[in-house]
């Protein structure tokens, strides 16, 4: 977590100096983020994998927390997210008669921080670009229940910084409507993350706006002494809100 931190502030610090003189904006956002999970695993007898919806993740979701910060001086932007998320996917496995189901447990934090730089800035579009970093905790749990065979079980914690490129859109619609697009890759040689999000925004008044969207999230990583491959996939509806000042 302190590499994390300190690769955040050197982000944020490089985006600073290079913005020019003038006042920054802020918006604080609360989400809530509802993804279905879809999981692939190594194990022993071959990949597992499970893909839950929304709904299934709902039931599923032991806890989660997430927030969002954006600054914009002139042509230089701020962003920072943070995302921890408790969640669970089960399904019946294909290994005949051996085991009964396989069942994933995840408990993943993911901490992003860019410094984008504004390419088009044309007031019916805005086009940001820039490089970043998303910081990882997760621990991930396979179960394999038991049939014939005894249930086998593996878990594995790891955490991890996948440097970015990043690019950000928005189109205003009229004053109070505005349409917004974000999407990220990167990675190392054992790992790689990559998001899009899509969503409208609606302008309550000069403090306060609401958003609806759509995001999905990819992770994959060689995990434990064994490098197996653990692949996620989450993806479903987002509501924040967002305070400006």
């Amino acid at each position: 977590m302190k590499s994390a931190i300190l690769l955040a502030a050197a982000t944020l610090a490089a985006g600073t100096s290079a913005a020019s003189a003038g006042d920054w904006r802020y918006d604080l956002s609360l989400y809530a983020w509802v993804p279905g999970l879809s999981a692939t695993a190594d194990t022993p007898y071959g990949s597992v994998s499970s893909d839950n919806s929304p709904a299934d993740t709902v039931n599923a979701l032991d806890m989660a927390f997430m927030g969002h910060i954006a600054a914009q001086n002139g042509k230089w932007g701020l962003v920072g997210d943070l995302m921890y998320a408790d969640l669970s996917a089960s399904k019946s496995t294909p290994f005949g008669a051996l085991f009964s189901d396989a069942t994933f447990k995840t408990k993943l934090t993911a901490v992003s921080g860019y410094a984008l730089y504004r390419l088009a800035a044309d007031p019916k579009i805005q086009f940001d670009a820039g490089v970043g970093f998303r910081y990882f905790d997760m621990k991930f749990d396979t179960i394999l229940g038991g049939n014939l065979a005894s249930t086998w079980e593996s878990s594995s914690s790891t955490s991890w910084i996948d440097p970015l490129i990043a690019a950000r859109l928005t189109i205003p619609i009229n004053d109070q409507w505005l349409v917004n697009g974000f999407a990220d890759w990167g990675g190392t040689g054992d790992s790689e993350t990559w998001q899009l999000y899509a969503g409208v925004t609606y302008k309550i008044n000069d403090a306060w706006s609401t958003q609806a969207g759509w995001r999905y999230m990819n992770v994959n990583k060689d995990v434990g002494d064994t490098n197996s491959n653990v692949d996620l996939g989450m993806s479903g509806p987002v509501f924040a809100v967002t305070y400006s000042f």
